[in-house]
């Protein structure tokens, strides 16, 4: 009888001996904490092997790997009948449906028997060739005493019983060749697939916060042995697309909360919220090489406590050619705490995290797409329309912008980027794209993010030195 349960997997790095190989270990989270994974064996044991059974079951202190903890005891025959009559039982073969599992199992021992003697005659008839071979060649005869020495060699290498086979080291039947344990067999179950149709959990409680959380940073792991097939920073603006969807997905269908207007930019109502106070979506590579290893979810006026429980719950998207991108929480906090902590590990580029510090001088890290149609004159500039945004968002006018040429945007390696959004989303009103260096008074924290798309990682600055 199998209960209910999530499924989940931790990842650490294993050491080996010249370098660190990523280990993902998955496991089942059982929705009841008290209820019970019962296991039965059609088989009648008298009172004294019963009772031999009971001390055996009573020492077991894990169940498959030596991480996963168990209590276990022999239930009472009384107790069986019970659970007998209200339980539904997952047996081999039984289902065409579901999801197939497969369990090592030992071999009855007639079984075993019968295979032994199978496995050494095949053995001993190679052996005994390539012997008989020799002493030919030698000038020798193979003799009846020659063959019963090989038999006995062959024998040697295969447990007596069932019971010596179960004893066998790993070691020994690998070193041997055997693809699996000798005497044992695979029993496929299929376990019904409603049995993990449940709703995600939770990751962090909902209660209130004591402070202000204003950014959460993401974790992204690609494809690959050590999972750095991750995504251009080319494409980060249908990747962030993706992962605001599948936040407001998770806070609205999987955790049932209400209009969380921070993940979905729009009121109750329905109408969009103005003032760019809802969260915005920034691509980081913090590794290096182009190619986005973080997000940072970003909202200055903070994220509530069911905000980031939806944050925390996204697990997987996907980028052109990447089918399957892990997702995980890194952190949360204030901007600079955050950039602070980055700033610890020696494998963060300083160049990574420039779109998260503090500078008077600012230059385009994404390419920036005009709101709005462009004028040769006037605010609809493109250095008039970002003075604008500025000041929309709460940052001084500038003492200069200026835009750069296409040929500089080619040598910052900023052509090229996915500029407009889903067919069925706002487009912006030219496709045209532009960078420019900010210059302020006075230092300003970032990030600075302008223009269309600056919620999905276009219009992105870095800060710079005045150099």
């Amino acid at each position: 009888e199998i209960p209910k349960a999530t499924e989940a997997h931790t990842r650490h790095y294993m050491p080996t001996r010249d370098k660190t190989a990523k280990v993902f270990d998955a496991f089942l989270r059982f929705n009841d904490a008290n209820h019970r994974l019962i296991v039965r064996f059609d088989v009648a044991l008298a009172e004294d092997e019963r009772s031999e059974l009971a001390q055996l079951v009573a020492g077991l202190t894990y169940l498959g790997r030596a991480e996963s903890w168990a209590e276990a005891r022999l239930l009472t025959p009384e107790e069986v009948q019970i659970i007998n009559e209200k339980s539904s039982w997952c047996a081999p073969n039984q289902l065409r449906d579901g999801r197939a599992v497969r369990l090592l199992a030992a071999l009855p021992e007639n079984e075993f028997a019968s295979w032994r003697e199978e496995q050494i005659v095949l053995a001993s008839e190679v052996l005994e060739k390539s012997e008989r071979q020799e002493k030919e060649a030698k000038g020798k005869k193979f003799t009846a005493s020659d063959a019963k020495k090989v038999r006995s060699k062959v024998e040697s290498n295969y447990p007596s019983d069932t019971l010596a086979a179960l004893q066998l080291e790993t070691s020994t039947w690998q070193r041997q060749g055997w693809p699996q344990p000798p005497g044992s067999r695979w029993i496929e179950y299929r376990v019904p697939d409603s049995l993990f149709e449940q709703r995600p959990l939770s990751t962090l409680s909902v209660s209130p916060q004591a402070k202000l959380v204003e950014a959460v940073l993401l974790a992204i792991d690609g494809e690959g042995k050590r999972g750095t097939v991750r995504p251009l920073m080319k494409r980060a603006l249908p990747l962030m697309e993706l992962l605001h969807g599948e936040s407001v997905r998770k806070a609205t269908r999987d955790l049932e909360f209400e209009n969380l207007s921070e993940l979905t930019g729009k009121q109750n109502d329905g109408s969009v919220l103005r003032g760019h106070m809802h969260a915005h979506w920034l691509p980081l590579s913090l590794y290096g090489q182009d190619r986005i290893d973080h997000v940072l979810v970003y909202c200055r006026e903070g994220f509530s406590s069911k905000a980031i429980a939806a944050l925390s719950s996204i697990r997987w998207a996907y980028s052109k050619g990447i089918n399957r991108l892990s997702i995980n929480m890194a952190g949360m906090g204030n901007v600079s705490d955050i950039a602070t902590q980055l700033a610890q590990n020696a494998k963060c580029q300083p160049d990574g995290l420039s779109a998260l510090q503090s500078s008077c001088f600012w230059s385009s890290m994404t390419p920036l797409v005009l709101r709005k149609f462009l004028h040769r004159h006037g605010k609809k500039t493109a250095e008039g329309q970002i003075r604008e945004e500025l000041l929309q968002r709460g940052f001084p006018n500038p003492a200069s912008v200026r835009i750069w040429t296409s040929s500089e945007m080619v040598s910052n390696d900023l052509k090229g980027f996915v500029a407009n959004r889903r067919r069925d989303k706002q487009q912006p009103p030219c496709i045209a794209t532009w960078a420019a260096t900010i210059d302020f008074d006075e230092p300003q924290s970032g990030p600075i993010s302008l223009g269309y798309a600056s919620h999905f990682g276009l219009g992105l600055f870095r800060a710079v030195t005045k150099a």
